[in-house]
């Protein structure tokens, strides 16, 4: 993952053509940009050129950006799984949120507090 300006882009490696693809994911069920290069500092690059273009455009056009997801998220958990998060929260002496916060970034491997984000490509 690569982020720049608050988007974060998801990369994968097309192995049959040796090219590196890559396409914003936290802009909403459609890719404000998608981008390829031969090699991470050029995807790096086009990365954020293709993020600058978007934005430049928009403001051109007068039109409103799709942000990156403001970080809201309503969960329905249902009361079973509540209860269950809320004795573990409790025990773990913190709030809720911050047990789920947690659960969920030890799940898609970062830890509470990490300010530094992984670069991966591949």
């Amino acid at each position: 993952m690569m982020e720049y300006k608050g988007y974060v882009a998801a990369v994968e490696f097309d192995d049959s053509v040796e090219v590196l693809h890559g396409r914003v994911v936290n802009s909403g069920p459609y890719p404000i940009a998608t981008f390829e290069a031969i090699d991470a500092t050029e995807l790096r690059r086009e990365f954020e050129r293709s993020v600058d273009e978007y934005l430049e455009w928009c403001a051109e056009d007068g039109v409103e950006p799709k942000r990156p997801f403001s970080g809201k998220l309503n969960l329905r958990l249902g009361s079973e799984l509540h209860a269950l998060v809320a004795g573990a929260a409790a025990a773990g002496q913190v709030s809720i949120n911050s047990w789920i916060v947690d659960a969920i970034r030890r799940a898609v491997g970062t830890r509470v507090g990490d300010s530094q984000r992984r670069t991966a490509v591949g």
